[in-house]
């Protein structure tokens, strides 16, 4: 695995992280000396130095996000969030074999546990499947305690692992959200956190045409395209954009851990 941009020193989110945590002494014992602003100051600069990379998907501050792989063709990795989904996921292999598209499909724990037959139809239609989260707290995520965080990117390690027989390669986080616990759960299990180049945001927009839009002005040798399924427009916008990467000479493949890069200025070569 490799950086794009430099890379910032391992000791960079403990020290973030303390900051935020003691600034509040830090402003009491201020506004008691009758420095209130200094203090009020500090601390804000050091909670906005935390809730930065937490909220920001591709901030490399509390540890390195992949966010696209180097490569000399003009290659893409298309990823589907959020799977699943036993109305969808049968169509959604039936159309990248259309196309001859590979992908890797981020999978919820909970979901892969009640469909454990469709994770292995993933696999044997040779696509790559790695975990969401166990159960996806997507609006809390970001501010879930150590423990929760261990739980549930372990939980979602190990019911993949039942299924599939062996560790799943990267993780995601829930909107690409995480904060200083992350990555040392991560660094246990050996597994990079992955992000994305380009996104159509369907996970919030249902407009086939607007995702489509916000996706392919992203494409470019070794982008990590985002989808999702579970949310009504992936039968729709998946065909446009593999017919859009198919007519330009790109293919979708399954890059390796040693190809991935932290940065964004990725190019052919």
């Amino acid at each position: 695995m490799n950086s794009d941009s430099p890379p910032f020193p391992g000791w960079l989110r403990p020290v973030i992280f303390w900051a935020a945590a003691l600034s509040p002494l830090v402003f009491m014992a201020l506004a008691f000396a009758g420095h209130f602003w200094w203090g009020l100051g500090l601390m804000a600069l050091t909670h906005a130095a935390l809730i930065y990379p937490t909220l920001s998907p591709a901030c490399q501050w509390l540890g390195p996000v992949y966010t696209a792989f180097h490569t000399n063709e003009k290659q893409v990795w298309l990823t589907i969030d959020d799977g699943p989904e036993p109305a969808e996921t049968p169509e959604v292999l039936d159309l990248l074999d259309r196309w001859n598209a590979k992908a890797t499909f981020f999978e919820i724990g909970a979901k892969a546990e009640a469909y454990p037959d469709l994770i292995r139809e993933i696999i044997s239609r040779g696509h790559q499947v790695s975990n969401h989260t166990q159960t996806h707290p997507e609006r809390t995520f970001w501010m879930l305690s150590p423990k929760r965080i261990a739980a549930e990117i372990e939980n979602g390690h190990a019911t993949l692992t039942s299924i599939l027989g062996q560790s799943p390669a990267f993780f995601r986080s829930p909107v690409g959200m995480k904060n200083p616990f992350v990555h040392p759960v991560l660094r246990r299990l050996n597994v990079p956190l992955i992000g994305w180049t380009a996104r159509g945001l369907d996970g919030v927009d249902r407009n086939a045409d607007r995702i489509v839009e916000r996706l392919i002005p992203g494409i470019r040798p070794g982008a990590i395209l985002l989808l999702h399924e579970g949310r009504g427009t992936l039968r729709e916008t998946l065909p446009r954009v593999l017919d859009y990467l198919a007519q330009n000479g790109y293919c979708c493949v399954l890059p390796t851990k040693a190809s991935l890069v932290t940065g964004l200025r990725n190019r052919m070569r």
